[in-house]
Parts: C-alpha cells; structure tokens; sequence
C-alpha cells in the first residue's frame, strides 16, 4: 500500500513524499510491530495492551532500547513536518515577498537596453522627440517608448512622402 502510493508521487518532490512518509511513520510503526513484533518476553506485542503494548513497541522499534524508540517515535513525525514546511515554502524560501530593489533594478535595466538601442539607431538632427515627465514604473516608461517608437516611425514616412 505505502509502496503504491510512493510510486504514484513519484513527480511530486522528495520533501513532499519523505515528509508525508515520516509524518504516518509512528502509526505504521505501531501496525507493523503489533503484526509481527516480539516482546522480551517471546509474547507478541499484538497481545499485548495499554503501558505494556506501548513499551514493548518503542523496545522493538528502537531495536531493544525502549528510550531510542520513544525518540524515533516523537522525532520523526517532527522532521516529516520540518520537510513538508520547506517544500510549502517552495525553491526561494528566505526572500521577501516584495523586494523594493526589484523595481528599481528593472527599470535599470530598461534604461540600459533603452541607451544601448539609441546607439545604433541613425540620428537624424532635425527631429528630436523628448518625454515630458518621468516614468515611475517599467510600464509607463515602456508605453513612452512604444509612444516614441510610434511618433519616429510617423516623422520617417512624412519624411519619405516628402511632407517635411
């Protein structure tokens, strides 16, 4: 059964399905011993109940120390946990959310890519097109350059019509 199912998760991450793993790992555990666990004693530890179930199946859970199977008992479900929170908090866990630097950092970048297009663009003295405000966002400084895109293209066609 738990064999099925890692088969299926197979395209999940390996944070998921270890963790979802680890997290079930006490009570599958518990099954497994009270199937085919022995007690000290020989008694099988199905048989058993109460205190008496409990202690033998941290004894064969820890391989014959009860304090190590109580540890693994308590510690697994809590990196099963541990493992599920880092995948919840997906591959750039520890950046914020909004980076002040990142808007800034593009329009950066536009006004770069925007310089190096001016460079191989012909000059032509007689027309000079200038924005009248500044853009306060990437989007508004591309809507002036799609405008200025716009505007040079009208100036080169009245030029070739010979309207100028």
């Amino acid at each position: 059964m738990a064999l099925g199912y890692l088969i299926r998760c197979q395209n999940m991450d390996s944070n998921l399905v270890a963790g979802s793993a680890l997290m079930a790992s006490p009570a599958v555990l518990k099954a497994t011993a009270s199937t085919i666990g022995l007690a000290k004693t020989g008694t099988a530890i199905g048989a058993l109940n109460g205190a008496a179930q409990a202690n033998a199946t941290a004894a064969w859970v820890g391989l014959g120390s009860m304090n190590l199977g109580m540890f693994l008992m308590g510690t697994l479900p809590v990196v099963g946990g541990l493992l599920i929170l880092n995948w919840l908090s997906g591959p750039d866990h520890g950046s914020p959310i909004l980076d002040p630097y990142e808007d800034a950092w593009k329009e950066y970048e536009a006004l770069y890519e925007l310089e190096e297009l001016k460079k191989k663009v012909e000059k032509d003295p007689d027309h000079t097109v200038r924005t009248k405000n500044r853009a306060s966002s990437l989007g508004q400084l591309e809507s002036q350059f799609q405008a200025l895109e716009v505007e040079h293209d009208l100036y080169l066609l009245k030029k070739q019509i010979g309207m100028m």
